[in-house]
Formats: C-alpha cells, sequence, structure tokens
C-alpha cells in the first residue's frame, strides 16, 4: 500500500485497523503469560506445563540442558526430540550466544523471579521468559523457558509507526532529519525532551544540537548508515539540560519518497534509564559475593583469564595472593553464624584499605580469599600478604576479638599458559 496516495482519514481507518491487531495480538500474550504463570505455580507435571503452551516451551537444569520440550518447538526446529533431549540448548545458537544466555540464567537463579528478554534471531522477533522451578528447599532446581514469536506483531507496529510519523502523533520524542543533517520537524515530545522552542530546532544542523564530539562519535555514523536505507538502533547514555543522564534507546529509520529512494531520517527516541540500572543492577549481583560485597569466584575466574592475556601479550607481571582465616569452622561454632558473618565482613573492609583499585579482591570460598595483583612481582605481593596479616592480626574483631590468617602467594610464570596451572 502507498501510504503518499491515502488521504488523512484513510490514513487514520489504516492506523485503527491497525491498532486492533496489535491490541488483540497483546491481548493474546497477556493471556499466554498468565496460563504461563498458573501452571508454574500448580505445580503441574513437568510435560503438562510446557505442552500446555503454543508457543515454543522447554524445561531446562541450571546448565540450560533440555530436559523436556513440547510438540510445538520439535516442529519449529525441524528435529526429532531424541535429537534435543539432553542437548544443551544454546548449542543450537552462536557460541557468543551460551555465555550471554548463561547470565540470565544466573539472575533466574540469584533472584528466583521470571526474567525477561527479547531476541532477534534470523529476521525473527522472539520474547523469551525463564521462570525458575523451585523444589522442597525453595532453591532453583529448574527453568521453564517459553519463546513466543512476535515477528508479525513487530512488522504491525514499524507500519503503524510509519502512518503515526506522518500524523505527528507519537508521544516519544522524534525527528525528522533531511540528508544534509539539518532538522527539518520534531514532536512536541522532542521539544519538551532538550527543552527548546521549535525554532531553536528546526533548520539547524544536528552537529550544532548535539555538539560537535558527540555527534561525530556517536551520531554522525549511523545517520549515513541509515541515509543508505537500513535501519539503525542505538543505545547510549546522553546528557540532557536539567543536568540528568538518561539512557535512551534511539532508532534511525530512513524515510523514502514517492520513487522509493531515501529523502531523510527519522529518529525515535525512548528513555530505558530505568532499565539500563536494574539490567546494570543485576550484572553487578551476578559477580558480587551477597555478604561481602566483593567480587565472587566466578569474577575472580574471568579476571584471572583476562589478566594472562593481556600479560602474555604485554609482557607485564602478576601475582596472586590466597588466604584464609584460621580455625573459622571453631568461631562459627564457639560465637555463631552471625558472629562468623561478621567477621567475614570486617576482614573484607580491612583488607580492602590495603590494596589497590585496580587489584581484583574476590571470596573464593567460605573463608577463602583471593586478590589478583596485575603489575606486580612476587617480592612486592610477598610484601602486601605479610602486611595484611600483621593488619588483621592486630585487629579487634569485637567478641571475637583475635584472628590469623594463613597466606600463600605466587607469581605467573612465562611458562604458566593455563590459569589452572597459576
Amino acid at each position: 500500500m502507498n501510504v503518499d496516495n491515502l488521504t488523512r482519514d484513510q490514513l487514520i481507518e489504516e492506523m485503527k485497523t491497525l491498532q486492533k491487531e496489535i491490541d488483540l495480538l497483546k491481548g493474546r500474550d497477556s493471556l499466554r503469560i498468565h496460563t504461563e504463570t498458573a501452571l508454574i505455580k500448580s505445580k503441574a507435571t513437568e510435560r503438562a506445563f510446557i505442552n500446555a503452551s503454543s508457543d515454543l516451551a522447554a524445561l531446562l537444569d541450571t546448565r540450560g540442558i533440555i530436559l523436556e520440550i513440547n510438540e510445538a518447538a520439535v516442529r519449529r526446529v525441524g528435529k526429532q526430540m531424541t535429537d534435543l533431549i539432553g542437548k544443551c540448548l544454546f548449542d543450537f545458537f552462536p557460541k557468543e550466544f551460551k555465555e550471554f544466555r548463561q547470565v540470565y540464567i544466573n539472575i533466574v537463579k540469584q533472584t528466583k523471579e521470571p526474567f525477561r528478554f527479547q531476541d532477534e534471531y534470523e529476521g525473527l522477533t522472539l520474547n523469551v521468559c525463564l521462570y525458575p522451578v523451585l523444589d522442597s528447599d525453595d532453591e532453583v532446581d529448574r527453568l521453564a523457558v517459553f519463546v513466543n514469536d512476535e515477528t508479525e506483531h513487530r512488522k504491525n507496529e514499524e507500519l503503524l509507526f510509519r502512518y503515526s510519523q506522518i500524523l505527528s502523533t507519537i508521544h516519544d520524542p522524534m525527528a525528522y532529519i533531511d540528508k544534509n543533517f539539518i532538522f527539518r520537524t520534531v514532536n512536541d515530545a522532542y521539544l519538551t525532551m532538550y527543552q527548546k522552542s521549535i525554532d531553536e530546532i528546526v533548520g539547524h544542523p544536528v552537529e550544532e544540537i548535539f555538539g560537535k564530539k558527540f555527534f561525530v562519535e556517536k551520531i554522525n555514523k549511523n545517520i549515513i548508515t541509515c541515509l543508505t536505507g537500513e535501519k539503525v538502533h542505538q543505545q547510549e547514555w546522553f546528557d540532557f539540560p536539567d543536568n540528568q543522564r538518561k539512557f535512551m534507546y534511539v532508532s534511525y529509520y530512513p524515510l523514502l519518497g514517492k520513487d522509493n529512494r531515501v529523502m531523510g531520517v527519522i529518529i525515535n527516541s525512548i528513555d530505558i534509564t530505568k532499565n539500563k540500572e536494574m539490567e546494570d543492577e543485576l550484572k553487578r549481583l551476578s559477580i558480587t559475593d551477597r555478604l561481602t560485597q566483593i567480587f565472587n569466584r566466578a569474577k575472580f575466574d574471568q579476571a584471572l583469564k583476562e589478566e594472562v592475556k593481556r600479560l602474555l601479550r604485554y609482557n607485564t607481571q602478576l601475582a596472586i595472593i590466597m588466604f584464609d582465616i584460621d580455625h573459622f569452622k571453631r568461631i562459627n561454632d564457639t560465637f555463631g553464624h552471625d558472629a562468623g558473618d561478621r567477621v567475614l565482613i570486617n576482614l573484607v573492609q580491612l583488607v580492602k584499605k590495603c590494596i589497590r583499585d585496580t587489584d581484583i579482591f574476590a571470596r573464593w570460598g567460605g573463608e577463602e580469599f583471593m586478590i589478583l595483583l596485575p603489575h606486580t612481582n612476587l617480592e612486592n605481593a610477598t610484601k602486601l600478604a605479610e602486611r595484611i596479616r600483621v593488619q588483621v592480626m592486630q585487629y579487634n574483631f569485637n567478641e571475637v576479638s583475635s584472628v590469623t590468617c594463613s597466606f600463600g602467594v605466587t607469581e605467573f610464570r612465562e611458562k604458566d599458559k593455563d590459569t589452572d596451572e597459576v
């Protein structure tokens, strides 16, 4: 359908029709979510709840291994069920997909709450939800995953977006920029966001509004790409006139003329600061020890691999200190676990004052700790370990009084190629 040949009333009717279709799809999505949640809460049998969904559904263990999968998923994948059961779900996707999705599983394990995200895969728009399935100890034992194909919904929304841009009824900040990088029109939300009048934006170059540095580094390339006919999506921190920083999801859409040539670029901005802050917090929790608030073992392992790679490339130095609290079980047995927790917390604060910001300090196990020391040789690492040992020994841990620690120190050797040998 050629939008340019429609009257205003016809455009409005087309928008109403599309909106009804979108509302219908949203209604179906709401019913689907309600059904999924009810099935999980009712603790129905594993095969029953995944087969009750018309969407792709599977039951996974906490490593991503497929325990059960419904017929809808089997048909969509085009494999036999026996070829899927027992395999890691993420092995059917690119390698980087597996590592990234394992973070989502870890988030569900820690929060014990459903986690939703959207994927773009082979031209499809997929809504994915991971539901925790708890065991008798209220720990996450398995995960139910539901995948809903939102491709048709997305296409309708994009068409609605095109009609809406013509009628200027979008509430999100929008702007039209021509091929010469000049603002030609903006909506009221855009003016409110930048606290400017229409005369202060329309007719002015993009570089003038955003500043040369930000324009060159973040915007210029996106507009150029969009002018070739491609859509571009950008997520970036922006500084606004009210001295607030907002994390914006910015979409660049090519605007076509009657001859299908790109006339300019439509920019649509959505404030997703709260989502970004929540995502950052979830990532922080996934690498942080809950009690002491320092890094956990997973983060230490990751940092160690990265530092070893850097050392091998730039021929720097790297040392590690490992220490544990002597007779910690006796502390717990004598003074109680709450007192033991306070010892761990106070000890961590004490050690943090002795190390650099660039050092990686992590809780390795119950009362075991690791310190990764970039650009440090064995001699200096040993001196640091001794200083920490003395500081801990001299510190008054209240009801526990004195605590001592045992230390081990090592330096990365040139022949160490595997981090397990360090």
